[in-house]
């Protein structure tokens, strides 16, 4: 049945699952978002697969980049 299935299929699937479990526990503990935001947010990470997790990571550096220097 799963012939064709390597190890990087699996670290490829695992690596998306992590990704978008992290994207979603951080998306809802967001302390300044309203839930239709977090609703928002939560269907486009699921909606756009992999593309809206690595969104979310890019939002994630550049919010904590831009919380590093203002203190500063």
């Amino acid at each position: 049945m799963f012939v064709n299935v390597s190890y990087t299929h699996v670290v490829i699937v695992v690596a998306y699952l992590a990704l978008t479990i992290a994207a979603l526990v951080s998306i809802w503990r967001r302390d300044g978002a309203d839930v239709a935001q977090k609703v928002f947010s939560t269907v486009a990470v699921i909606a756009v697969p992999f593309i809206g997790a690595l969104l979310w990571l890019a939002f994630v550096a550049v919010r904590s980049r831009r919380g590093s220097t203002s203190g500063a």
